[in-house]
């Protein structure tokens, strides 16, 4: 009886290892480093940097293939000319040398049929510079010599180009001294250009079926 009860109360081998592992430093250390990560990280970080690097994307694609700006911008050397309006006609008209049977077909048929479209430009002398004079060539229009002062006057011409193009170029000659032909942006001329020529630009409206120029 006394030798079962010292048999079992026997203490365990200090020498046996124990089956539990023990934790070293490190494994206890990095728990606490991946809390205080995902602490600090905002919540939602990662989609929104996501929705950044698509839009960046997105918005160089939509800029390289030119969409940003669908209306092509006028260059330095190319000038814009603007279009009589139908109740500006009659106006416009006594501007130009033509025949009588030249200016009709700028009119509106009796038939309500299309008329030729013309365009308008306006003359001044340039700041400090005398009067002077400047006649304009639009493709096989020659127009009036004008004279040309520090009071703009507005001439019509035809288009010089078929309109449907939206592109051509003007011609001016005899000029006297300096003169502003008020285009967008305005053309300078001078007597030293003796004759020079300006590419010119337009934006075609079809308002009344096709039209020649």
């Amino acid at each position: 009886m006394y030798y079962f009860a010292e048999h079992f109360s026997e203490s365990p081998d200090p020498n046996e290892k124990s089956v539990v592992p023990e934790m070293t430093q490190d494994t206890q250390a990095r728990p606490s480093a991946a809390r205080r990560k995902n602490q600090s990280a905002p919540p939602g970080i990662g989609l929104t940097m996501a929705i950044a690097v698509i839009s960046g994307v997105v918005c160089w694609f939509w800029l390289a293939s030119g969409r940003a700006n669908p209306v092509r911008s006028t260059a330095p050397n190319v000038s814009d000319l603007t279009e009589v309006e139908e109740r500006e006609i009659a106006g416009a008209l006594t501007t130009m040398s033509l025949s009588n049977a030249g200016l009709a077909q700028f009119r509106e048929g009796k038939d309500g049929g299309c008329r030729r479209p013309l365009a308008w430009v306006s003359l001044v002398s340039a700041p400090g510079e005398p009067p002077s004079h400047v006649r304009l060539i639009s493709g096989t229009y020659y127009s009036p010599i004008f004279e040309v002062s520090a009071t703009p006057v507005r001439v019509a011409l035809p288009f010089p180009a078929p309109y449907e193009t939206g592109h051509g170029a003007l011609t001016a000659i005899d000029v006297g001294a300096s003169a502003i032909i008020s285009l967008l942006p305005a053309w300078r001329v001078s007597a030293q250009d003796g004759k020079t020529t300006r590419e010119v630009s337009w934006r075609p409206v079809k308002s009344c079926g096709p039209r020649n120029g």
